[in-house]
């Protein structure tokens, strides 16, 4: 590992975020710039470049003092080559070696990898899982993703998708998934199958509810739950459980002893928490179910920061 300070930055589709990261993991300054999609991929990659040049700006430190950039991109992508190969989200991306580009653009190291891998490898350095050896970080947001980290190393698999936690089958006969699986974990415990599913039932079934269809969001499920809203209930226990199936399959997989949940849908605490644990213990491997922690993620929006940083140090 270096002992110089690296940049980690965390590439999304509305904001770049960008933080100078110190080698015991502080961050001495930081940047942040819009994603300009509809610019191309030649803006987007400028945004970056300025993006990591704020961060040291603002730490008052010359690049020339960075060991290394590192960058959490959406996937797919191949780390190895630091090529983005198709992110639903950042269309103009498809195929842009950014790992070069950006290599030329700043003088320095560059590496890319998944922001899902990134939030977790942050996490197991820095957060919920650094007093723990086998890590999983499992993030509920627009999808379900996730990073794998065993004795420290991250886990990517032979072309750096290994971890797609969001993909596992945990109902054969569910939906198709755009990833043309079908029945995938993503489709019922992501923030959008929350809204679907309680959408169509609203539309399906009659209901006692103070929950419309229309404009519907996981917040507007949240706080008519925490109302007491029945229904409402109801699905937090719904999306719990199917994440507790979910997470017993992974952790057959992978033998972690800590499982994390980030993203928005595990802010709603105990109530996607208590019945993922339940479906978990109940459904777990007897004597593995038991050492298990599942838990808060604790570096919030900082955690793919701190990863790429830590993915630079290397």
């Amino acid at each position: 590992m270096s002992n110089q300070p690296t940049i980690g930055v965390d590439l999304g589709g509305t904001n770049t975020r960008a933080g100078l990261v110190s080698p015991d993991g502080e961050i001495l300054g930081r940047g942040r710039r819009p994603t300009p999609l509809p610019e191309g991929s030649g803006a987007v990659v400028k945004a970056i470049a300025d993006c990591v040049r704020d961060a040291a700006d603002d730490a008052g430190a010359p690049l020339s003092d960075i060991s290394g950039v590192g960058v959490g991109s959406p996937g797919p992508l191949d780390p190895y080559e630091g090529v983005i190969i198709s992110p639903e989200n950042l269309q103009c991306m498809h195929g842009v070696r950014l790992k070069d580009e950006l290599e030329a653009e700043l003088g320095c190291s560059v590496q890319v990898d998944n922001d899902a891998n990134m939030a977790a490898y942050g996490e197991q350095w820095l957060g919920a899982g650094q007093d723990v050896g086998h890590f999983l970080c499992v993030t509920l947001g627009t999808g379900v993703g996730g990073g794998w980290v065993s004795d420290g190393q991250l886990m990517r698999g032979f072309n750096g998708n290994a971890a797609e936690v969001g993909h596992i089958t945990v109902n054969y006969e569910g939906p198709r998934c755009p990833c043309g699986n079908y029945g995938c974990l993503e489709k019922y415990a992501s923030a959008t199958a929350m809204v679907t599913w309680t959408q169509h039932r609203i539309k399906t079934e009659q209901l006692e509810t103070s929950l419309s269809s229309s404009d519907l969001t996981t917040k507007a499920i949240f706080d008519a739950a925490s109302e007491g809203d029945t229904f409402a209930l109801e699905m937090f226990e719904s999306t719990g459980t199917w994440l507790g199936i979910g997470l017993v399959s992974l952790v057959n997989m992978t033998n972690v002893e800590m499982i994390a949940l980030a993203g928005g849908l595990a802010g709603a605490g105990d109530l996607i928490f208590e019945p993922a644990k339940r479906a978990f213990m109940d459904r777990g491997t007897v004597g593995v179910k038991e050492r298990v922690r599942i838990v808060p993620a604790s570096l919030g929006d900082d955690a793919g920061i701190f990863g790429a940083a830590r993915l630079a140090q290397a």
